[in-house]
């Protein structure tokens, strides 16, 4: 260094610099202190970035014009260049004899189209002998600096390094924040679908957690599943836990109504529009904006109004019946159907490109024959509405009336399920609260019953007997096979056999175990010895 004439490191400059708030002000504040201290020309601020492979500029002074903190230049660190000598060798490097700014990236950066007699480069030391980068002081005649800026770098270096190491702390608890917000926003969701979607089979797990995570987004959604599944549940789920929670949930049985009043209903109509229009229709598309729309049985839509739906879902806009305007339709699609859509886009009622539009996430509601798991739980939640309506907080399940309902075939699933509780809460009787397995027996009408008997000959009418007695039996001992075979007046073997020839296995796939296989005692799952 040459030689220096005046004091290092100012009080008044140490102040400045320690009464800056962030980065770029100390930047900015120590380019301005070094040049007016060395009575430079100009002066640059040079930093790493975090690859630690640039040099960014973060602050510029000139003389008599000020400082100021530009954006967007940058410096390879391996360039030929004083800044970046400096830099790796930890020492000052200065260069004289008027080089032209082509000569050095730094000085283009910093003084374009003009020339500079010296240039010194200043190292900005960090801990443990790292660096954070360097500053340039340019000249234009070759002189040295009056004043030994090194002092006020290795400061400026502390200060900045501290800004620095705020900036990472701030920007990883932001990240912490917004990864809080995400899970807290999940569980949230969660929460709010375990109290629609009710169960815990591992299948009705699968189903809440794709519910949970379609959402908080605006993704639509195909919900599949046989009658009586849940399908409408799921749907009221997934806008539930939505943030269009506060707006409209409208849904739409698009097998309900003719093709022409389903139009009417969907995209609305201007007055005199058809005969009968008496007054102008909004249509639920547009009276569920900002919210959802469940379009149920979609599979049964008519083909000249799923061009039309496709076009509002492409262009977020609806034009009614008779109108020339569009209005906006901000809504979500959710679309359910119990048939299988691969069946019904090969017989070619329904629009592939519709089909894709729609299915933008499949969730399929499994029967309730797959999720056995679920039935108690149910049940209860069932009953509990019951106790409700018929104001009768003390209504139970006995244990035994559990077992017989897991044992018990659901064709129409969970909505068969919910009949039979309310049906048995209702002819209960009214001394009585628990719900004995008797509640649940079928009821058949006595013209039935003497059909049943004479359609089928001899043979059959036995066999269909035989079956009631055994069924009743059953009933009345709470599924419990021996005290069944006690008042049949039955060996049990006996018992056990005819069970096997009542009660077959179902079809299902090999990879599944079948519900009503045997147990250990020999008797079908649902009785017990």
């Amino acid at each position: 260094m040459n030689s220096v004439t005046q004091p290092t490191e100012p009080p008044a400059a140490a102040t400045a610099l320690r009464a800056c708030a962030d980065l770029a002000e100390t930047a900015v504040c120590l380019a301005r202190l070094a040049g007016t201290a060395a009575q430079a020309d100009f002066c640059g601020v040079f930093l790493l970035d975090y690859t630690g492979t640039e040099l960014l500029l973060r602050a510029v002074w000139h003389a008599g014009a000020g400082a100021s903190a530009p954006h967007g230049h940058s410096l390879p660190l391996g360039s030929q260049d004083p800044v970046c000598f400096s830099l790796q060798t930890g020492t000052e490097y200065t260069v004289r004899d008027g080089m032209q700014n082509a000569a050095f990236p730094s000085l283009d950066l910093l003084r374009p189209q003009k020339a500079a007699a010296r240039l010194t480069a200043l190292p900005l030391p960090a801990w443990k002998n790292r660096s954070l980068g360097g500053l340039l002081l340019g000249f234009g005649r070759d002189r040295a600096p009056a004043i030994d800026p090194q002092p006020l770098c290795d400061l400026g270096a502390l200060l900045l390094e501290a800004h620095l190491q705020r900036q990472k702390e701030d920007l990883l608890l932001h990240s912490l924040n917004e990864d809080l917000s995400r899970l807290e926003q999940g569980s949230q969701c969660l929460r709010i679908v375990e109290s629609f979607f009710l169960g815990k089979s591992p299948a009705t797990l699968r189903v809440r957690e794709q519910i949970a995570r379609a959402a908080p987004t605006d993704v639509a959604v195909l919900i599949t599943g046989e009658t009586g599944t849940g399908k409408e549940v799921a749907a009221s789920a997934l806008h539930a836990a939505s943030r269009r929670r506060a707006a409209p949930f409208i849904k739409i049985n698009c097998a309900a109504l003719p093709a022409h009043l389903l139009e009417s209903e969907l995209f609305g109509h201007r007055k005199g529009a058809f005969s009968g229009a008496d007054s102008d229709n909004p249509g639920l598309l547009r009276s569920a904006h900002g919210g959802t729309v469940l379009l149920d049985e979609i599979g049964e839509m008519p083909s000249e109004l799923q061009a039309k739906l496709l076009r509002v879902l492409q262009d977020r806009q609806v034009r009614p019946l008779g109108s020339s305007k569009t209005f906006p339709a901000d809504i979500r699609i959710i679309a359910a159907t119990n048939k299988s859509m691969r069946e019904v886009l090969e017989s070619g009622s329904f629009r592939s490109d519709l089909y894709h539009r729609l299915a933008g996430l499949h969730i399929h509601i499994p029967p309730l024959r797959e999720r056995p798991e679920d039935i108690p739980l149910l049940a209860q939640h069932f009953l509990i509405q019951m106790r409700g309506t018929l104001r009768r907080p003390g209504l139970s399940l006995t244990p035994e009336s559990l077992r017989l309902l897991g044992g018990l075939d659901y064709p129409g699933n969970v909505r068969q399920l919910c009949n039979r509780i309310q049906a048995a809460a209702v002819m209960a009787d009214p001394a009585a609260d628990r719900l004995i397995p008797e509640a649940f027996a079928p009821v058949e009408s006595p013209a039935a019953e003497e059909e049943d008997l004479r359609s089928g000959g001899l043979a059959r009418s036995l066999r269909l007997l035989e079956e009631k007695l055994i069924k009743r039996a059953l009933a009345r001992c709470s599924g419990n096979v021996t005290e069944a075979a006690r008042e049949l007046h039955l060996p049990r073997s006996t018992l056990v056999s005819k069970l096997k020839k009542l009660v077959p296995p179902h079809n299902t796939e090999a990879s599944r175990p079948q519900r009503r296989q045997l147990s250990r005692s020999g008797a079908p799952y649902g009785y017990y010895v």
